[in-house]
């Protein structure tokens, strides 16, 4: 009986066997090895990203709202703070006014061109010194720094003297307290105060009149003897000496 043989194999030895299951060995080996490297890889590059991702995540603040700090200005003084107010100046202390230039300064042209014909103007034979009282003379020259003087009329039985000086508030004082003493008439006149003191002849007629008037820092001391209306002297003395 005839039995059906198969396709022919050729028989491996057995050292042949053993060299093959080698190699196969060494494959499975280095597959593993690569996947196992591929792995690594994979986890060094998910690491790596990951804390770069994180780094810039923390290197990166959510930008917080600053609000700039608004300068805290203090409030300005209010303006309608009042200043400390200047007192007005005292009644008591005049303003100081300038003194005449020289005495064409002291009377009106009218006046000089009336009278100064016959009554020369300053005459060196006028004596006449704006008061008989002493205590009233001693004044006049405590004043006499700054003093402008002039006469009328020449020696004889009429004349003229007037007498400008700048003085303080207290010479101002000393005076009326002075005029106050030798019985003056006193008042606010001519927009200043003038004081007058009228001494009679034996007989009952004026014969001297003083009159004092004080305004601006100006005291004006003027003296007639028998010489026009005591009130037209000093009326136009004033209204030349201070404007009105």
């Amino acid at each position: 009986m005839t039995t059906p043989e198969g396709p022919n194999t050729p028989d491996q030895t057995p050292a042949e066997a053993s060299s093959t299951e080698v190699k196969k060995s060494r494959t499975g080996l280095w597959v593993g090895i690569g996947i196992a490297v591929l792995v690594v890889i994979a986890v060094v590059i998910a690491v790596v990203s990951g804390a770069f991702g994180g780094k810039s995540g923390a290197e990166s603040p959510s930008p917080s709202a600053s609000v700039s700090a608004s300068p805290s200005a203090s409030p300005s003084a209010s303006p309608s703070e009042t200043p400390s107010a200047t007192p007005d100046p005292s009644p008591s202390a005049p303003a100081s006014a300038a003194l005449p230039a020289d005495c064409t300064a002291v009377y009106s042209p009218a006046f000089l061109a009336e009278y100064a014909e016959r009554n020369p103007l300053n005459d060196a034979t006028n004596s006449l010194e704006g008061s008989t009282d002493e205590k009233t003379l001693a004044l006049i020259k405590a004043a006499s720094a700054h003093q402008l003087r002039c006469t009328l009329g020449g020696a004889g039985e009429s004349g003229a003297s007037t007498i400008v000086s700048q003085v303080t508030p207290e010479q101002q004082a000393a005076v009326l307290a002075v005029l106050a003493e030798r019985g003056a008439t006193c008042g606010t006149e001519l927009n200043g105060t003038l004081c007058q003191i009228v001494t009679l002849h034996a007989e009952g007629i004026d014969r001297t009149w003083e009159t004092s008037y004080f305004r601006d820092g100006l005291w004006v001391q003027a003296e007639q003897v028998q010489f026009l209306d005591k009130r037209d002297f000093i009326t136009d003395i004033v209204h030349t000496v201070f404007g009105s």
